[in-house]
């Protein structure tokens, strides 16, 4: 049990192998691969925004054909998930980091 990881610009192609059921919620608990969710999420997102996308494609789960696409309104709300996550782990640089993106995001949809 555990992810095959590949990563390529713009999105993360995972292959996630488990036996049963309690082999997933192991996986799905792991803070390692929460942080890296996170973190890759976050890098994706932070570029998409960059780059003026409507949307952007964070994950494909290959051995699922799920592919995990957000809109560009989404990005507040996935972005305060993940300040969060970074507040919990007490990087309070990161959370700024964020919360100044956050801003400019509302900031430029009420223009």
């Amino acid at each position: 049990m555990e992810p095959n990881v590949k990563t390529k610009k713009g999105i993360i192609n995972l292959q996630i192998s488990y036996n049963n059921k309690e082999d997933l919620e192991t996986l799905s608990n792991s803070e390692d691969l929460i942080s890296f969710i996170l973190q890759q999420s976050l890098d994706v997102i932070f570029q998409a925004i960059e780059d003026k996308k409507s949307k952007v494609e964070l994950f494909n789960i290959v051995n699922l054909s799920l592919i995990v696409e957000i809109d560009s309104t989404q990005y507040p709300t996935i972005l305060k998930k993940i300040q969060e996550h970074y507040s919990q782990l007490e990087d309070f640089d990161k959370c700024i980091e964020i919360q100044d993106t956050i801003s400019k995001l509302l900031i430029y949809e009420k223009v």
